[in-house]
């Protein structure tokens, strides 16, 4: 099972065969003969993409509906999906996924729409010129992919499929704040490489545009002129069973809700929360109030977002304060998504010209230990199993296991840690994932200045009396506090009475921190003055 980087390209030849339940779903599936043009209404499709599942501020959505032709809408599951990573997504990233699908599916059906979503499984450049005849398509139109340079190639076979089939074609940019188009053509047709050169555009581009709202009702009624009836759709949204999944796999939480109902009603009192919550530490890693995974699927508009930070910025000191954190995330988002479309394998180390080809340790069973949470350091620890339970943690917590994994401790190449996220995250975006794996593991995107992350130090700052920990890392819940951070350490009487003996019912430390992260740092260090002999200080 395998979920591909949103909308990437995707090609049988060469590439692992699809999955089992996906290419069984894919014979069952048969086209009945396509309906000559001359018999078939002339039809506008729209092509949902697995970064725009929403209504609002969809101007692709917005131009198919409001053509005055019959409308239809697909949305399609790639089985090559593993063409781009060995690990296909957890059940949570594809059950948000199904959740959106659904949400968007009966939001169509209602009026002023009244249509289907049509969930059809292969190859889009094979799918899409059946549906052009059988439809009598004159038009498709579809958000343009910004994922990666390769992603945007494969939207140029699309536009060639499209041609051959004398159907018009039209691509919106609405997956960030800006059209990477113009920003690039305000630095002189030259991608910026840098934040701070990013960060010189802005002034230049002004603010995002505004989001455009969900299409008017009675335009769209007049514009479509729906019937009472709502077509059976060509294909159906699949179950986790027909994944491929277990019955029983469900998410760890029911916090997480996929689609734009759900979007909408959490952006609705997002930024009073935020605002009201009480600073403590623990509340925010265990928070699931981000809206982040939203975003990723498009369930919400980042310029959406924008406009009700910005909206509750004029309310109070403590908005603006709000807006200027929340937008600098987003900028930061925006420069990725940039960059990260431009670069050539962005998302590897090998052929990615702004990646440090670090000579990475070749262990794989450091990185099964990381990858499982039994690392023997119930910081990082705690935060693989949330990322595996949950499908998200916090920042600074993907922080920390990033640098352990990389350049602090166990010296493995963050390519592996970024197909963990890829597998586990529900936020997960490939050009911001790969930007945050390269800046933790200094294989690009940093500073001089590189700090150092003692899981012990950061995990006492983060969760002191270790109420995370206990949470996500069960075998240490009767742990006294002063030894939770370092459970080894404690005296053999005190493992016996929190029934956890270290070493048999919780592992003992993979490395010692001390050793291995003065060995690393000299590593890094010797690497960094090479550098600086070649490059100097840029």
């Amino acid at each position: 099972m395998s979920l591909p980087p949103w909308s990437f390209p995707s090609s049988a030849a060469g590439q692992p065969p699809a999955p089992v339940a996906i290419q069984q779903q894919q014979q069952d599936f048969t086209y009945q003969p396509a309906a000559k043009p001359s018999d078939a209404p002339p039809t506008v499709v729209h092509w949902f993409r697995f970064d725009s599942l929403r209504l609002h501020d969809n101007p692709a959505f917005t131009d198919a509906v409001m053509s005055g032709q019959r409308f239809k809408a697909i949305f399609i599951i790639d089985p090559w999906f593993n063409a781009n990573y060995r690990q296909g997504p957890g059940v949570n990233v594809w059950r948000f996924l199904l959740e959106a699908l659904h949400d968007l599916d009966s939001r169509l059906q209602k009026k002023p729409y009244r249509t289907r979503l049509n969930v059809l499984i292969g190859q889009p450049t094979v799918l899409l010129p059946e549906l052009f005849q059988k439809w009598n398509a004159t038009k498709l139109t579809f958000q343009a992919s910004q994922v990666s340079s390769e992603s945007m190639k494969y939207d140029e076979i699309v536009k060639l499929v499209c041609t051959e089939n004398n159907v018009q074609i039209v691509p919106f940019y609405s997956h960030t704040l800006y059209n990477p188009s113009d920003l690039i053509a305000l630095n002189n047709g030259q991608v910026p490489l840098t934040y701070k050169e990013f960060r010189r555009l802005l002034p230049l581009v002004g603010k995002p545009p505004d989001p455009i709202p969900e299409p008017n009702p009675m335009a769209v009624f007049i514009a479509t002129k729906p019937t009472e009836e709502v077509d059976e759709p060509e294909g159906v949204i699949p179950t986790l069973q027909d994944l491929g999944f277990e019955k029983d796999e469900a998410l760890y939480t029911n916090s997480w809700v996929g689609g734009e109902t759900e979007a909408l009603s959490r952006l609705s009192s997002f930024c009073t929360r935020r605002v009201t919550t009480p600073n403590d530490p623990v509340h925010w890693l265990m928070s699931k109030d981000t809206l982040s995974p939203y975003t990723r699927f498009g369930c919400l508009s980042p310029r959406q977002l924008f406009a009700q930070l910005r909206q509750f910025a004029s309310t109070s000191t403590r908005g603006q304060v709000l807006f200027e954190e929340l937008t600098k995330n987003l900028l930061l988002r925006e420069f990725a998504f940039l960059v990260g479309s431009s670069s050539p394998k962005f998302d590897s180390m090998y052929g990615n010209p702004l990646c440090i080809q670090l000579p990475w340790d070749d262990n794989p069973e450091y990185l099964q230990m990381w990858r499982e949470g039994k690392t023997g350091y119930p910081w990082i620890d705690a935060v693989i199993r949330q990322c595996r339970q949950e499908g998200w943690a916090h920042f600074l917590a993907r922080q920390s296991v990033a640098v352990f994994l990389t350049r602090g401790y166990l010296w493995v190449s963050w390519v592996h840690g970024k197909e963990f996220f890829q597998e586990f995250m529900l936020d997960f975006e490939l050009p911001v994932s790969s930007v945050c794996w390269m800046q933790s593991s200094c294989s690009g995107f940093f500073c001089n200045q590189i700090e150092s992350y003692d899981p012990c130090l950061v995990g006492k700052q983060m969760d002191l009396e270790g109420r995370y920990i206990k949470t996500y890392v069960p075998e240490l819940k009767d742990f006294p506090s002063e030894y939770i951070h370092a459970p080894w350490k404690a005296p053999a009487f005190v493992q016996k009475e929190a029934g956890c003996i270290i070493g048999q019912d919780y592992p003992s430390p993979l490395v010692d921190v001390c050793d291995q992260g003065q060995l690393c740092c000299k590593r890094i260090q010797s690497i960094m003055t090479a550098l600086n002999d070649v490059y100097g200080n840029e």
